[in-house]
């Protein structure tokens, strides 16, 4: 059953009532507090401590100065004051040094104290205290505005049986409020109840400080306006075994389930209190971050800085045994930059090449080795790391093949400048990957970790393109890019063309034959050249233009398929012309002589020509007629990257060409070739 909050205070207010306790009513002024005691930081940065005041929320300094009392912070001096508690940390942003002569006063609940003696400097002689023979300047002004020292985002919940009683309840888990906490004097206040009753507003706070501060809540209604301020000074206060409960009395709130409002706490000073837009900073927790870190190192010792949020109360000898955590390195000093408690050094001996990761932690009390504090014990609120690579690694590609053809896989190895510790299911996963193609296996050579073998099993007939590329992002910290893979210096490509296969067909074209040789072609993709005569050439040009327009290339055979070493100068002259001026623009710079007849006196008339004489280095001998399967076996027999087959489609009877093509083809194909015209 959820009890309401309204019910539960009433409750609370009846047992005060039946055990007739007395509720003291507050002393009029506060204590006044001793003299501060001033600990110098930097020249411009000094740290103020006072003692605490029993019922005081909130303190104001002064600083002395040549023309009186200046209330701190002063923006005119540039002045800044950072409050914590019964503490104040003053830095001065203007050239000069900063005057260590300060008083402060409490304040709480509308109470002030007397101006304390002015302070004197730790290890100084004290300070003649009877009579505070310095002026006052500026007085405090007790209308000045204070800050929040928390304040929360609530969804509202309906917290009780009775209509309008919503709010709050973390032990009966009704509805949400976001943070739900605050520190204050170093202690952690958490909000564990807040709901409007019916018979009026309650607060509750668990806390483990003797004595709970006088405060302003800011309730703004579901609209996120009407702000009711409630002080703590006008609520029934009722101690529970784990803190505080507030009881403001024929409050209310216009809050309905499931709304979102906010609320706020404010230190009470003076006549006004906190407006809640207004922040005050809570205790600021004590965090580090590395500074100046390198991106890598080169082998040698490195260093580095930690730059901690507040001075920090610990010896150099226990942060480098027992707070700085490195892997592949060693912390060889730790020490304070200029004297500065809150800027240290720190150098680093890495372990060889490694990339050397950097941690700080703290143990969890300041009392325990290893912890990291300040001398107020303020902890050590964040773990910063830190990787500084190692010196980065070069890549290349080696012992690749020129061309992948008939094998239906393929090496290629990579060379690294040093042995990658990288494991190899890793680097496939990160680093490798293969278009056209498939990555089959990844190994080390030997088992040397410079030296890597990759096979690669090709997909089709077209270029295998093989990457090594780590792109990787491991964030800010670098606190993930422990891996060489990180450290290689650039990426590396490779393409693998596939074996190419020059097929060429002499003496047509031929109605009979050219076009079902174009049909096999134009089925596996392949492009051919053919070397043509004149005089067929000039009697089909239809099948000239399919050649052409199916992407296939012409080249000169003579007008007359005449043997071209019994020609005088010329008579070669007219029927090779003869037949260029035929193929007109289709015309390539290569001829083929007839029979496969050439002397030395034929490549020079050619080459006079601008002509290129292109012979074969596989010729099936078709125009014998051997039978189909001979053709195509000795076809493949000579399969290889820049072969170029003699073919015939022309000349007599080419079906045993048709047929041997096609099978030749078939499996060619399958093996991964691609055919290409030898003349362009």
């Amino acid at each position: 059953m959820i009890v309401s909050g309204g019910a539960l205070a009433l409750a609370g207010v009846m047992l005060l009532v039946n055990l007739h306790l007395q509720v003291n009513p507050l002393p009029a002024t506060l204590e006044t507090p001793q003299p501060p005691i001033t600990h110098q930081l930097h020249e411009r940065m000094v740290e103020v401590d006072w003692n605490d005041v029993a019922g005081a929320d909130r303190y104001q300094l002064q600083l002395w100065y040549p023309s009186g009392w200046v209330d701190l912070p002063d923006s005119e001096m540039a002045i800044d004051v950072h409050y914590d508690g019964s503490r104040a940390v003053v830095s001065k942003h203007s050239p000069g040094a900063l005057i260590n002569t300060f008083r402060v006063k409490a304040l709480g609940c509308g109470r002030t104290s007397a101006w304390s003696g002015y302070g004197r400097k730790v290890d100084s002689r004290p300070t003649n205290q009877g009579v505070d023979s310095l002026a006052s300047a500026h007085p405090f002004r007790v209308d000045s505005q204070a800050d929040a020292i928390w304040s929360g985002i609530l969804t509202s919940g309906k917290s009780g049986e009775i209509p309008g009683d919503y709010g709050y309840s973390r032990a009966g888990n009704v509805g949400m409020l976001s943070p739900g906490a605050f520190m204050l004097d170093r202690h952690e206040y958490q909000i564990v109840h807040a709901s409007q009753a019916t018979d009026g507003f309650v607060l509750e706070l668990q806390h483990s400080n003797g004595t709970a501060p006088q405060f302003v809540l800011a309730v703004h209604d579901s609209n996120g306006n009407n702000v009711k301020e409630l002080s703590t000074c006008d609520s029934v206060r009722i101690k529970t075994p784990n803190g505080d409960r507030y009881l403001w009395l024929d409050t209310e709130v216009d809050w309905a389930a499931g709304a979102h409002t906010a609320l706020s706490i404010s230190l009470t000073r003076g006549a006004e209190h906190t407006a809640s837009a207004q922040l005050l900073r809570p205790v600021r927790p004590l965090t580090a971050q590395f500074e100046h870190v390198p991106s890598n190192h080169s082998g040698n010792e490195f260093s580095l800085n930690v730059r901690f949020s507040h001075p920090v109360a610990a010896a150099a000898e226990l942060l480098q045994s027992d707070s700085l955590y490195v892997s592949a390195g060693k912390v060889m000093s730790v020490k304070p930059l200029s004297g500065q408690p809150d800027l240290w050094r720190v150098d680093i001996a890495p372990d060889a090449n490694r990339s050397v990761h950097v941690s700080m932690r703290s143990a969890p009390g300041c009392d325990l080795p290893g912890s990291i504090c300040t001398q107020h014990r303020i902890r050590l609120a964040n773990e910063p790391q830190v990787v500084i690579l190692g010196p980065p690694i070069a890549a290349r590609f080696i012992d690749a093949p020129e061309v992948h053809s008939g094998d239906s896989e393929f090496p290629v190895r990579i060379q690294f400048s040093e042995p990658l510790l990288s494991t190899s299911s890793i680097v496939v996963r990160q680093a490798l990957s293969a278009s056209g193609g498939a990555l089959t296996d990844a190994r080390r050579v030997d088992g040397r970790g410079d030296l890597w073998e990759l096979i690669v099993r090709p997909e089709s007939a077209a270029a295998v393109e093989i990457a090594f590329d780590p792109a990787l992002d491991c964030g800010a910290s670098r606190a993930g890019c422990l891996d060489d893979l990180f450290r290689i210096a650039k990426p590396q490509a490779l393409t693998v063309s596939p074996a190419v296969i020059h097929l060429t067909f002499d003496d047509g074209p031929n109605p009979s034959f050219t076009p079902q040789i174009l049909d096999i072609l134009a089925w596996h993709g392949a492009r051919a050249t053919f070397f043509v005569t004149g005089e067929s050439a000039t009697r089909y040009p239809d099948l000239i233009d399919r050649i052409v327009s199916e992407g296939h290339t012409l080249a000169n055979h003579t007008w007359d398929h005449v043997a071209l070493d019994t020609l005088s100068a010329e008579e070669f002259a007219d029927t090779v012309l003869r037949t260029q001026r035929a193929l007109g623009e289709h015309a390539t710079a290569c001829i083929r002589p007839p029979y496969y007849r050439a002397d030395s006196e034929t490549y020079e008339r050619a080459d006079q020509m601008g002509l290129r004489v292109i012979m074969g280095n596989v010729r099936p001998r078709d125009w014998t007629r051997p039978g189909a399967t001979v053709i195509a076996d000795r076809i493949i027999g000579g399969a290889a990257h820049q072969a170029v087959v003699v073919l015939h489609d022309g000349g007599g009877d080419r079906s045993q060409t048709v047929e041997g093509l096609r099978m030749a083809l078939a499996y060619l194909s399958s093996q991964n070739y691609r055919f290409e015209p030898v003349c362009s």
